[in-house]
């Protein structure tokens, strides 16, 4: 065998090596032992990345929602309280035996309540962006259930609601379930969420003339919803053109 430190070539089993007297491992083989390997450097490890937001995640949108959502709750509340309590004395004078100007009486600010459901469910409903149309659907549908149900109470009828309110209630909740899902799942962009809720409306406008005119007439004699379609889709486009131009400009 060959010493490991000097090379030099000695007899099997030798402890010590008689050239350069370093004491020799029992196990060394018969060559010369191969030079120790370089010492290698650690691998550098990857900086960690910062969590990947989720695609439901929107906080100006749930930002925005809960600005306009109060901005609708806090005057609709006022509105009811001021209703219930009734005008001040002096105001009911010139009113005498109107019903809605009496106190303990919810008149005026139970369709003031509908108008701002509706227009919440139609402007706010798709800024949040909800991660379950369905169950939003649902809920919203409840509600209006309960809505309904509280004006035929305080009416003491609730013939014109079922032939006119439901229906329309029923479109407002499915258009804008369909607008939540098409928002949640980015079918709309965002650039496109103002023109959406446009279109929205005229196709709204569309469905409460034909309803009326099924009611009313037992004819569809659509006159003023489709003006309001053809400017809502003007705008739109104006809209669009205008925004295509500015991002064109920009690149």
């Amino acid at each position: 065998m060959f010493c490991q430190n000097c090379g030099t070539q000695i007899a099997d089993g030798t402890v010590i090596c008689p050239a350069c007297n370093t004491q020799l491992s029992p196990s060394m083989g018969n060559g010369p032992s191969p030079a120790p390997a370089p010492a290698t450097e650690p691998a550098a490890q990857p900086e960690p990345q910062p969590a990947a937001k989720g695609k439901t995640e929107n906080p100006k949108g749930k930002g925005y929602a809960a600005v306009v959502s109060a901005l609708m709750a806090f005057p609709t509340l006022i509105c009811l309280v001021a209703d219930y309590l009734g005008p001040p004395e002096w105001i009911r004078s010139f009113f005498p035996g109107r019903e809605w100007a009496e106190p303990g009486i919810i008149t005026w600010s139970a369709y003031l309540l509908g108008i701002v459901m509706c227009l919440w469910m139609m402007i706010v409903l798709p800024a949040i962006k909800p991660k379950r149309p369905a169950v939003t659907v649902g809920v919203c549908m409840a509600v209006l259930s309960l809505y309904l149900l509280f004006l035929a109470y305080i009416n003491h009828s609730a013939g014109w609601y079922v032939d006119y309110v439901l229906p329309v209630c029923l479109m407002l909740t499915v258009s804008s379930a369909i607008m939540s899902i098409l928002m949640a799942y980015k079918v709309i962009p965002p650039g496109h969420i103002a023109s959406a809720i446009i279109v929205q409306g005229a196709l709204l406008c569309l469905g409460i003339e034909i309803l009326f005119d099924m009611q009313k007439r037992g004819q569809l004699e659509l006159r003023w919803s489709i003006i309001l379609a053809v400017a809502a889709i003007s705008a739109v486009g104006i809209y669009e053109a205008v925004s295509y131009a500015v991002r064109i400009n920009k690149k």
